[in-house]
């Protein structure tokens, strides 16, 4: 009787190491989330000075929108900045920043780790939130032009 008690702590204790793993990874990855959301709260602060500069866009004051995505107006057009996370390589989580149309067709988007560096290119998603922000808008506004025939 002892050697199967034996043998099942031992699997006892294997089952635990499991559970241990998969609890490390649950944890790492809502440490990951809320750091990009986190990222997307301060990128989000810091691009709205573009409003104030440019006319074409509006971004408003008031947070009714949804904690990981932001209404805006492009040319008078409803747009949203929202952000998605993802699964990177290794099993670590990735930000991915969208601008979407009414209809949640995605017109740019951009990506980035949850130590804020981009995925794509050098530099973080904070060294130039507005710069970035511009960018995606206006890749936005010129995939909407290129689907329409050239004249």
């Amino acid at each position: 009787g002892e050697q199967v008690t034996k043998s099942m702590s031992n699997q006892m204790d294997r089952g635990g190491w499991v559970m241990k793993r998969i609890e490390e990874q649950a944890r790492r990855l809502d440490q990951e989330y809320q750091g990009i959301a986190q990222l997307f709260d301060q990128f989000c602060q810091q691009a709205g000075v573009l409003a104030e500069r440019y006319h074409f866009f509006n971004w408003p004051d008031y947070e009714e929108s949804p904690p990981l995505a932001r209404a805006f107006t492009l040319l008078g057009e409803p747009r949203e900045l929202r952000l998605r996370c993802q699964p990177g390589e290794g099993g670590s989580l990735n930000g991915l920043l969208q601008v979407c149309g009414e209809e949640g067709k995605v017109h740019a988007s951009l990506s980035f780790h949850a130590d804020g560096h981009l995925l794509l290119e050098p530099g973080r998603l904070l060294d130039d939130p507005p710069g970035l922000l511009l960018r995606l808008m206006l890749g936005s506004l010129w995939q909407d032009q290129g689907s329409e025939p050239p004249r």
